[in-house]
């Protein structure tokens, strides 16, 4: 979808933010008999992500980052340290709020206020990943924040 967007890039940094720890955590334990389809997508889910993260996207012009909670452990201060995921969450919203381009999902708490502050800030490029392609959140006619529904 978002090649079908942007055959060009539209920026030379993508940053994903997603739940490194909770997709690892599910990845690598057993999946229960009723739970096996949900289990192999989270594998393919992560494989997908980690290979952006290495090889880019665009054919490697534009190059993928993970901040967040990765970013504020690797920084070194213990205090930061054992408050990584919200000083994680914290670092990855400004970075959205700043960002040339987001998409998110319309069931995340997180792309939702991102991309209501982003309209407050006239930044309009917000779009929801949908079966049918992305979805345009924050049009020019559009003046009201998105109503989070979940």
């Amino acid at each position: 979808m978002i090649y079908d967007k942007y055959p060009e890039p539209p920026v030379s940094t993508v940053l994903i933010v997603f739940a490194r720890a909770t997709l690892d955590t599910e990845v690598n334990v057993s999946p229960h008999r009723n739970y096996a389809n949900i289990h192999n997508l989270t594998v393919h889910n992560l494989n997908a992500i980690d290979e952006i993260l290495e090889s880019g996207m665009w054919n490697g012009k534009v190059k993928v980052v993970e901040a967040g909670s990765r970013m504020v452990e690797e920084a070194g201060d213990p205090f930061y340290k054992y408050y990584s995921n919200i000083a994680g969450g914290i670092v990855n919203f400004f970075l959205a709020k700043q960002a040339d381009v987001l998409i998110g999902t319309e069931v995340s708490t997180f792309s939702v206020l991102a991309m209501n502050s982003r309209l407050y800030m006239e930044n309009r490029e917000n779009y929801f990943y949908r079966p049918q392609g992305l979805h345009w959140l924050t049009p020019p006619n559009v003046t009201k924040p998105h109503w989070f529904v979940c």
